[in-house]
């Protein structure tokens, strides 16, 4: 509950600042390119870096610690992502990444939240690696970014 309440307020602290910046008169609220390529570069490497983590995890505990670390991470890329707004044509692609990587922090979540309770035990029994829908979803994105020219790399597996 006081994990929500922070990442709501730091949202809408960035929401207002966001409002406040564009109200300057005449000012675009898109990005140039070089600017929202960094933004995408950013966000996807802040979520390969905590999905990362994960698997350098030495027990179940911090194992589970460690996917809610790239839950709150990732929701928080996506949130700046957002919150930096894309380049001229490119509204619907950073939409479609935002989305999946705010699922992406959320599948993680419940996964965590799932694996902590006595009957997860056996969730993670003969597991290879962890995928979910939302990964894909967010590298569809990407790739979709990647054929329009933006230089970025798709979330590695781990």
């Amino acid at each position: 509950m006081i994990r929500t309440s922070r990442r709501l307020l730091v949202v809408l602290v960035a929401v207002a600042a966001i409002a406040a910046s564009g109200c300057g008169g005449g000012g675009s609220s898109t990005q140039s390119l070089n600017d929202y390529t960094q933004s995408v570069v950013t966000a996807r490497d802040r979520a390969d870096f905590a999905l990362a983590r994960i698997t350098k995890a030495k027990s179940k505990e911090e194992f589970i610690n460690r996917m809610d670390e790239a839950s709150a991470a990732i929701d928080e890329a996506a949130s700046d992502l957002d919150g930096a707004g894309p380049a001229e044509g490119f509204e619907e692609e950073t939409d479609k990444l935002v989305s999946a990587l705010q699922q992406l922090s959320v599948d993680l979540d419940a996964l965590a939240h799932d694996l902590r309770q006595p009957e997860g035990e056996g969730l993670l029994i003969g597991a290879q690696g962890l995928n979910f829908e939302s990964w894909d979803k967010a590298n569809l994105a990407l790739a979709s970014l990647i054929g329009q020219g933006i230089e970025v790399e798709l979330i590695g597996r781990h």
